[in-house]
């Protein structure tokens, strides 16, 4: 007879929690939040990602216990051998791991959190997956923390899963956000909280040289496609070397170009290695995670998606516009009409 998950956790002593490569405010947030509320119950916990943490969400209490995989893989793979049970959070499809790595996970002791639309069902037994929900954040904590440790949880939790689901909802202003969304977000923020902290590390906090970088690939490598609603940015690696930039000085950037008038869909391209790297934005109802199914590998979110292409930069730049005109183009113009008319709202007023 299978256990329930409630009595799996109750009994381990060990857990293993796991997120995506290049994590983001949901992955290491939900890390974080799990690890709060269970080192709190006495458990031992390790949280692994396979990429370094960004510097942006060093702020977090508690983000150097998270173990890198490259790192500190001997730790990593001594901890999984004790684990009793295991989290995989933020991603539904094993390919998004180093297969070393994703063969330290035994599917029979997995809790999977996720909301991505194009996940699997990577755990045999327990599966909490919502694809309507905002963030992961937001599954972790009604399903499964809250439940299992009752509210309120303690005040690193709260932080770090707050954190998860702002930064996933873009300030709790994409299309994600529910009123439950919102209902646990003011369940989170219960005093004493540092919200203004929180906001300011996530929104405000900003370097000099990030500033300069973004202003010369907006007025140096913006394309714009005729007609379309479209914006495009392609930035090759070589420019990181020349302002001192890494990737990161760019994340903000795809949600960014959606401010732009007359944009519906953003699209950045940036030159790695192994090959282009695009990331996808939409506003409205224009599904841009079946656009990036249309490269070599992508998927996520109606409204926030990834892909990558191994091509050059140009090629896939190419590609891209090709993609967007030849298949795309109308379904683009019917969206963003849709789109201005919801801008009215002293229709929806009368």
């Amino acid at each position: 007879m299978v256990p329930s998950w409630e009595s799996a956790l109750q009994e381990a002593r060990s857990v293993f929690c796991l997120s995506h490569p290049k994590p983001d405010g949901d992955a290491v947030g939900s890390l974080l939040g799990i690890y709060h509320t269970l080192i709190a119950l006495g458990k031992r916990v390790t949280l692994v990602l396979p990429d370094p943490v960004p510097s942006y969400l060093q702020f977090l209490p508690g983000w150097k216990e998270i173990k890198i995989w490259g790192e500190d893989y001997l730790f990593i793979q001594a901890a999984a051998q004790e684990a009793d049970i295991f989290f995989c959070v933020d991603f539904g499809r094993w390919d998004r791991l180093p297969s070393d790595l994703r063969t330290l996970i035994l599917p029979d002791r997995l809790l999977w959190v996720d909301h991505h639309a194009d996940s699997e069902p990577l755990s045999l037994y327990w599966n909490f997956w919502r694809a309507e929900a905002a963030a992961t954040a937001e599954l972790l904590y009604t399903e499964i923390l809250r439940p299992f440790c009752g509210a309120p949880l303690p005040l690193p939790a709260r932080i770090a899963l707050y954190t998860a689901m702002i930064t996933d909802t873009g300030g709790f202003r994409f299309r994600s956000v529910t009123p439950h969304t919102l209902r646990i977000a003011a369940e989170l923020i219960e005093p004493p909280f540092p919200l203004e902290a929180i906001h300011y590390h996530i929104f405000q906090r900003k370097k000099l040289h990030s500033l300069l970088f973004q202003s010369y690939l907006l007025q140096n490598r913006l394309r714009r496609i005729e007609g379309l609603p479209v914006s495009l940015l392609s930035i090759p690696s070589s420019l990181l070397e020349t302002y001192g930039a890494t990737w990161e000085d760019v994340e903000s950037l795809p949600n960014q170009l959606l401010a732009l008038e007359g944009t519906l869909l953003s699209v950045v391209l940036k030159e790695y290695p192994e090959g282009i790297r695009l990331s996808l934005r939409s506003l409205g109802d224009f599904p841009c995670h079946e656009v990036a199914q249309r490269f070599d590998v992508g998927g996520g979110h109606r409204n926030a998606a990834g892909a990558t292409l191994y091509a050059s930069l140009d090629e896939a730049l190419a590609f891209t516009e090709t993609l967007l005109k030849t298949e795309y183009a109308d379904s683009l113009l019917e969206h963003y009409r849709a789109f201005l008319a919801k801008l009215e709202l002293q229709e929806l007023l009368r």
